[in-house]
């Protein structure tokens, strides 16, 4: 057990049903690293009664059934399984994906481009040659939040949201990227698309690109998207 991440961390109730987590610690990674090792173990070997659990950058949020479980009992478990040793910032994993950029694929390439003062080709070298950090998978379906923009600004959100986004759709918003692993609503900017599933509703895992793996985007054309079988990328690792 590692006491110094069980003194670090901290609880706020939410209600009756819900504990937010938290570490207090200087450094960004640790924190992180230790709300993803405590999720990982509470899916893996948690107490009766837990109903949910969203874990992200900084916080993990846990859902609860309180006839089966009462706030005090739930600290006391994460305490206990506090992860022996720092998890590291990534799993040593890189995932590469094929993707499409711009035109239909990535309405908004073009447009974040002139935000950044770059070309859209500028943008596309220097997104597909950077590694990014899967940070978590949030909503909706698994989808992987990635960090570790090379870009020099925040990239803003659209306006006024769209209303469906084809799943397997890259975009892009502040410092972060996302894919759309289902047909979704969403604000964050287009810039292409993957011709792989990155979930497997019907199977398991549900999702293979977990946090700490990292995702290198590799260029290409419309005829090879079309040509790419649209397999689950799990069966790719």
């Amino acid at each position: 057990m590692n006491s110094q991440v069980r003194d670090e961390l901290r609880f706020d109730s939410y209600g009756d049903s819900a504990l937010l987590v938290r570490r207090e610690n200087n450094d960004r990674i640790r924190r992180w690293a230790t709300m993803q090792s405590l999720s990982a173990a509470l899916r893996q070997a948690g107490p009766a009664g837990i109903e949910g659990i969203v874990a992200t950058f900084e916080t993990m949020l846990v859902e609860f059934d309180p006839l089966l479980i009462g706030h005090d009992d739930l600290e006391t478990w994460l305490r206990d399984h506090a992860p022996s040793q720092e998890m590291p910032a990534t799993t040593g994993r890189i995932v590469e994906l094929p993707m499409v950029y711009g035109g239909e694929f990535g309405p908004d390439l073009d447009d974040v481009a002139n935000f950044l003062g770059l070309s859209a080709s500028d943008v596309i070298e220097m997104h597909a040659a950077t590694l990014w950090r899967v940070a978590f998978n949030g909503a909706p379906a698994g989808t992987p939040l990635h960090e570790g923009s090379p870009f020099d600004k925040p990239i803003p959100r659209m306006t006024e949201p769209r209303v469906r986004i084809p799943a397997g759709t890259i975009a892009l918003a502040g410092f972060q990227g996302t894919i759309y692993t289902i047909p979704a609503p969403g604000g964050w900017r287009l810039i292409g698309r993957t011709p792989l599933q990155v979930i497997n509703p019907k199977g398991d895992p549900f999702v293979a690109i977990q946090p700490g793996d990292q995702l290198r985007f590799k260029p290409i054309s419309e005829r090879e998207f079309e040509r790419t079988p649209s397999v689950f990328v799990g069966e790719l690792l």
